[in-house]
């Protein structure tokens, strides 16, 4: 039998993905997924397709090994976010490949990992690598908004798909961080969870021709505005001290110090606001963080609102519990507002260094 080969063709695995609208919502990855799952049939390889939904198809694929090792799980999402009201230089789901670029929705996120992993798992059966265990591909839906129809799903009602599984590979999970003119490679071994929240604001209402305070929009405005550029408070959790201190010892000096004092919460701020530049990305790694999304409130243009919802997108760090986090926040906006936890749950125990 002669192999096709598009384990020798990334980038244009990558375009074909990104040709595929899989919005979020409402996602529709089910024609993606059936491409993918025809493209790994044509290496002799029969996938495995379930899904919640028929429209929201996940697969999987897997390459026997000797079973001396334990299963390698390679994993990706196909949904993306939407595009609506953004300026874009090519279309989103063109897929163009203009001055060694590939442009479109899900080129970075997370369809330029899908075809790097797809191509890896294609290579490894055209090539009958000896492999010591099992090779696991993925290509799951829904992880951009919560994964009811992915990751979840396939947890709660196929894990025996991933019996065995140690170990995994999946999206940023180390990338460079070029910091006073060294280069280092962090990998990622925990994430923070979602935790999304829901604020209610109150105030007085009215008709639209009357002066009017004391509103629902005034203290939104006043929300907002606290919450615009502020951080939540320092966390450092064994791993990021870890990281910390790793980078630092691979830093010349000032810097290394600098870096260093990232771990003493007094000066974390400070410091995050002097270094800038590539440091910023510990930003998240050390706070919370709680960003105003969606905003809901208002039937008429003559009449003020008395009352405005607000949805905010939190990020926790591991080990800080949904309420220790409602805490925070409730912190920052005030006491008298309503807050709301809507979704989100706590992740996995912190990992060790």
């Amino acid at each position: 039998m002669t192999l096709p080969d598009w384990h020798t063709r990334p980038a244009e695995l990558l375009q074909h993905l990104i040709r595929f609208d899989t919005t979020n919502p409402p996602g529709d990855e089910t024609k993606l997924i059936a491409w993918a799952a025809d493209v790994i049939r044509s290496y002799d390889i029969e996938p495995t397709l379930v899904g919640k939904s028929p429209s929201r198809t996940n697969l999987v694929a897997r390459l026997k090994g000797r079973g001396e090792a334990p299963p390698l799980l390679l994993y990706g999402h196909v949904d993306v976010v939407p595009t609506v009201g953004q300026q874009w230089t090519h279309p989103p789901f063109s897929g163009d490949l203009i001055d060694g670029y590939v442009w479109g929705r899900g080129a970075l996120d997370m369809k330029g990992g899908d075809a790097m992993l797809m191509a890896a798992f294609l290579r490894a059966a055209a090539e009958g690598t000896d492999l010591p265990g099992d090779l696991i591909f993925a290509l799951t839906a829904d992880e951009e908004d919560g994964s009811e129809y992915g990751t979840r799903y396939l947890v709660e009602n196929h894990a025996d798909l991933f019996a065995g599984v140690k170990y995994g590979l999946s999206e940023f999970g180390g990338f460079p961080l070029n910091i006073a003119g060294r280069r280092f490679y962090p990998i990622m071994v925990a994430e923070r969870y979602i935790c999304t929240l829901k604020v209610t604001v109150r105030g007085a209402g009215g008709h639209g021709a009357q002066r009017a305070t004391g509103t629902a929009m005034g203290r939104l405005g006043r929300m907002l505005t606290a919450m615009e550029g502020a951080r939540l408070p320092v966390h450092i959790t064994p791993v990021v001290a870890a990281l910390v201190e790793a980078v630092a010892d691979g830093l010349p000096a000032p810097v290394s110090a600098q870096v260093r004092g990232l771990l003493d919460p007094a000066q974390t701020d400070r410091l995050l606001d002097e270094l800038g530049g590539a440091v910023r990305l510990f930003d998240p790694l050390l706070h919370n963080t709680a960003n105003p999304t969606l905003v809901q409130g208002g039937t008429r243009v003559n009449v003020v609102p008395s009352e405005i919802s607000v949805t905010l997108d939190g990020r926790v760090i591991p080990g800080v519990s949904p309420a220790d986090f409602i805490a925070e926040v409730r912190a920052l906006i005030g006491d008298d507002l309503h807050i709301e936890q809507i979704s989100g749950e706590p992740a996995a125990a912190q990992m060790q260094p």
